[in-house]
């Protein structure tokens, strides 16, 4: 009877110190962030929040394109019509 408690002792003392680690590795993930207002979902880019869902990296930015397109999220090397802006 001894020893099962003592198995069940180190067996509850190893996994309190996984836990943390655990919790830890799943928010420290580089996931985008997003959120639903008024009907649409929206993507954090560079805290500027961008209608629709797009896969963000380093080299997205968020742009501001005149004529009815708005502001949508694209990579830094893509070719902008006259008139766009880009969102800091």
């Amino acid at each position: 009877m001894k020893f099962l408690k003592t198995k069940l002792a180190v067996l509850l003392a190893t996994s309190c110190l996984m836990v943390p680690s655990v919790i830890s590795a799943a928010t420290e993930t580089d996931a985008p962030t997003y959120t639903y207002q008024n009907g649409y979902i929206y993507t954090l880019v560079h805290d500027i929040y961008v209608p629709g869902r797009y896969l963000i990296d380093e080299d997205t930015i968020a742009v501001y394109i005149p004529g009815g397109v708005g502001i949508i999220a694209v990579d830094k090397d893509t070719v902008l019509p006259e008139g766009s802006v880009y969102l800091n």
